[in-house]
């Protein structure tokens, strides 16, 4: 899709990143049985739950260090201007809803919405969850991999604050177990 090769286009990393989700998140989403159609939707909020970072400038992107506040709040913004671009779509209007809810927090910390617990779409909230393991696994810029027995305690400890706590529970039974 046009809206896939942008993302492809604006930052290969993220691209990759969002490909990889896909395996993970389909895993989860079949233990949870959700129906085809939400199954579908979740492989394509994978695939663009970082749409809005199309318009972020890659010096930010690829920034090895960290952020300065006027930067931090351009990433901070991503999931607002995803959901701006893919709302236009009338059947995407499910995934844009998980693309502006798939930084909030558990605990109702999270932005934009610091929207809490279950008032935050099920889609969103495993995005979520694979998004972190994602970026723990293979790192970033200015973050390395972490080992198993480091993304397994780091998912624990933010259970119940930064993720739904029933889908971690599931999450590390299924890739850990």
């Amino acid at each position: 899709s046009l809206l896939k090769k942008m993302i492809k286009e604006a930052d290969y990393n993220t691209y990759l990143h969002s490909q990889r989700l896909k395996a993970p998140a389909l895993l989860l989403g079949e233990e949870l049985e959700l129906e085809n159609d939400k199954l579908e939707d979740l492989m394509l909020l994978a695939e663009l739950h970082d749409l809005g970072k199309i318009i972020i400038s890659n010096d930010i992107l690829v920034n090895d260090g960290p952020l300065n506040e006027s930067e931090w709040q351009q990433i901070k913004e991503h999931p607002v201007t995803g959901f701006q671009i893919a709302y236009t779509s009338l059947d995407m209007v499910d995934v844009a809803e998980g693309i502006l809810t798939h930084h909030e927090w558990w605990d109702g910390s999270g932005y934009p919405l610091a929207l809490k617990g279950e008032d935050i779409p099920l889609a969103a909230r495993i995005i979520a969850v694979v998004d972190a393991y994602d970026v723990m696994k293979y790192g970033r810029n200015y973050k390395p991999a972490m080992s198993d027995q480091e993304i397994i305690e780091e998912l624990t400890v933010s259970s119940g604050i930064q993720f739904d706590p029933l889908l971690v529970k599931i999450f590390i039974d299924l890739n850990f177990n």
